[in-house]
């Protein structure tokens, strides 16, 4: 049986340190509190989910070591895609370090909160990402429709680095935009070196009444860039919480994928992540 892989999800403890998550504002009032293994382990048990890929939600690097302290007492969580400043000229012995710990499966810096649109493929950034796939890390691409265009350049200059695209670009599914963001990823998926998870739909959406119908049109364009060779489910947790239970996120997902084949939902809920992050 294929592992069924949550491949994006967070931990965190907000009161220990509420300094450090500056991204939570008060419209994300709700997620300021401790977010732990212990809470979500009985909801993938709930749903037959075998692991985890822990995401850094903090930029610093002892958000890497907090996640890789998790996963090592926790089994299920079988992947970390911590932080480094990967724009620091001097940073190479530090990624040389990191993925000394097989637990480490990629990294990642918060592209799309960055006021440069082109940030992605800006010379210190394109430099650090590029010393990636020589430790055998993937590099998850956190964007917004006005950074893909960047991000395409980025990948055109490593062809032989893993790219995960994170929350399929965050196009506005509220607002039911959908140009230029889908041409634009469907530039990038022409790229096979670069993945797509299917995450944070649901708080892509309206919060408070989203309907599956929402989503129909953004998935199978995705879908048809990507195929499910290239596509993985992870749920955004806790994030999701915001505007759905764990169950129902992952529900957006799998609904929509039963009129595919039995292999196809394979790749999408767990093989993909299995081959992106080489898990064991």
């Amino acid at each position: 049986m294929t592992m069924r892989i949550d491949a994006h999800q967070h931990f965190w403890n907000y009161a220990a340190h509420p300094d450090h998550y500056v991204w939570m504002t008060a419209e994300l009032a709700i997620l300021r509190c401790t977010f732990s293994p212990a809470d979500l382990k009985p909801q993938l048990e709930a749903q037959a989910i075998h692991g985890t890929i822990a995401v850094q939600a903090r930029e610093m690097a002892a958000e890497t070591e907090y996640l890789l302290a998790l996963a090592a007492d926790h089994p299920f969580i079988v992947g970390v895609v911590g932080w480094l400043d990967l724009c620091d000229p001097g940073i190479e012995p530090a990624i040389e370090r990191a993925a000394q710990n097989p637990r480490l499966k990629g990294l990642r810096m918060l592209i799309h909160d960055r006021p440069d649109a082109d940030f992605a493929d800006s010379p210190a950034h394109r430099r650090g990402v590029g010393m990636l796939a020589q430790y055998g890390l993937a590099y998850d691409l956190l964007l917004k429709p006005p950074h893909l265009a960047s991000a395409i350049r980025l990948v055109d200059t490593a062809p032989d680095q893993v790219f995960v695209v994170d929350h399929i670009a965050k196009p506005d599914i509220k607002a039911g935009a959908f140009e230029p963001w889908a041409s634009d990823l469907a530039r990038l998926a022409e790229r096979e070196n670069v993945f797509c998870k299917l995450s944070s739909l649901v708080t892509q959406a309206d919060w408070t009444s989203w309907q599956q119908s929402d989503f129909s049109r953004y998935l199978d364009h995705v879908l048809a860039g990507f195929r499910p060779e290239r596509l993985m489910i992870g749920s955004d947790w806790p994030v999701c919480t915001l505007a759905a239970d764990y169950a129902s996120t992952l529900g957006i997902v799998t609904e929509w994928a039963e009129s595919l084949g039995a292999g196809e939902q394979d790749h999408i809920r767990g093989g993909t992540a299995v081959r992106a992050y080489r898990l064991k």
